[in-house]
């Protein structure tokens, strides 16, 4: 399975010792700036006449993006994806993310002036084993995942990676409209809202990418519909399966009752995903996913990056009228203003009901 795009962040920066509080921001640093040392600018990657053809197209392809995002949907302008560096492998880092066994606690990870994150990642795979392993042993569900891209909002100039060159052209507007979203719009301690809104721009972002391409009846954008489809059904089928668990969690009964059922309830959801696989999904995306392996960890990444779409669209329908650049204008002032961002959401589309 193929994971979408997630940002990952990371507070680099903070590389003096007077800031410190771990080795672990030390090492990931210095691991990332290293990385940064062989960025070239994207001028230079196309006046090398030893460029391949395709990072020549992920270049071109990826300038005009940036620029329909910004001039077309008011992204903030910002010094990403203005460099370019060569990897021989086609993960950038690999991330960690937890839960408690018995409910969907998320665990939280202290990071110097950013606070609490819902993730740690690594440069290497062992830093990852090693930190996953850390936490099983304190009981918790854990996952490791890749990741090929994330944003330190702002902090450095964070470039494209070459292997980004197999992208897909979606998957390469969503990813550069997704993480331009989060130096637009941010909201410090709120999580699940600033992914979820740029999950939302990155998806309806290159949804309009393709159509201002090729056209709305274009093969490229009934494509992406399709997969746009599946993906809400893949996530909704989870979001139930989450639903379930948290009745069971939240029920009176004694903890290793609930991990029995637990166990149950992840294996019926795995039949009933592989049995109504057909009838619920056009396209082979999610065909491969080992339903029977997924834990709490697993569940809340996608509790995490999808947020409340339904939530999302209303706004963006009922309040923008359908226009992406302002419902990222509003998404910006939310995120300023006092309040919980998702309450004032949802008071505000309150208001507008007969």
């Amino acid at each position: 399975m193929r994971l979408p795009l997630l940002p990952f962040l990371l507070p680099f920066l903070l590389l003096l010792p007077t800031f410190l509080g771990s080795c672990y921001i030390t090492d990931q640093g210095f691991a990332y700036l290293g990385l940064l040392g062989k960025a070239r600018a994207l001028d230079r990657v196309l006046a090398d006449p030893g460029t391949a053809e395709a990072t020549r197209a992920l270049v071109r392809r990826a300038q005009a993006i940036e620029a329909f995002g910004i001039e077309s949907l008011g992204l903030k302008e910002t010094r990403n994806f203005h460099t370019l560096v060569e990897l021989e492998s086609d993960t950038l880092v690999h991330v960690v993310q937890a839960c408690a066994e018995l409910s969907f606690d998320r665990h939280l990870w202290d990071y110097p002036f950013v606070g609490k994150m819902p993730y740690r990642g690594f440069f290497d795979s062992k830093g990852a084993e090693a930190e996953a392993a850390r936490l099983r042993g304190r009981g918790l569900d854990v996952i490791v995942r890749n990741a090929d891209a994330f944003s330190t909002l702002g902090w450095l100039a964070d470039p494209l990676w070459s292997f980004m060159s197999s992208y897909e052209e979606s998957d390469l507007a969503d990813l550069v409209l997704h993480e331009l979203t989060h130096a637009t719009a941010f909201r410090s301690g709120s999580d699940d809202w600033n992914e979820g809104i740029a999950t939302f721009v990155g998806r309806e972002g290159a949804r309009q990418w393709l159509v201002a391409q090729y056209g709305e009846g274009s093969a490229q954008v009934t494509g992406l519909r399709a997969s746009h489809a599946d993906t809400a059904a893949f996530a909704g089928f989870l979001r139930e399966t989450a639903d379930e668990l948290e009745a069971l969690y939240s029920s009176p009964i004694p903890d290793e009752e609930k991990r029995q059922a637990k166990q149950r309830i992840l294996a019926e959801r795995a039949a009933a995903f592989s049995a109504g696989y057909e009838g619920n999904f056009s396209t082979d995306r999610y065909k491969a996913v080992r339903m029977e392996a997924i834990n709490n960890a697993w569940l809340d990444l996608y509790r995490l990056y999808e947020g409340d779409p339904a939530l999302y669209r209303s706004w963006f329908e009922r309040i923008d009228k359908g226009n992406l650049g302002d419902f990222i204008a509003d998404m910006s002032a939310l995120a300023k203003a006092k309040g919980e961002p998702t309450t004032a959401m949802r008071k505000r589309l309150s208001a507008t009901l007969p």
